[in-house]
């Protein structure tokens, strides 16, 4: 499955605020277990795990080329 890092983020921000995988899901129209697979590679079903990945991704530094 090709998913772009906005998508993933989108999934990974939403299950961190404390939305259920069922839900976010649907609101990517996905798969609940693909969601789930996403989340779990996050730290899914810890936030504090969740929360960090967020954070990280929103912090990364673009490497100069």
């Amino acid at each position: 499955m090709n998913i772009t890092t906005d998508i993933r983020n989108m999934i990974v921000t939403m299950l961190a605020e404390g939305s259920p995988v069922w839900y976010v899901a649907g609101m990517v129209n996905m798969r609940s277990h693909d969601v789930y697979v996403i989340g779990c590679e996050a730290g899914y079903p810890d936030k504090a795990k969740l929360r960090r990945a967020v954070w990280a991704a929103r912090n990364r530094v673009p490497q100069a080329a």
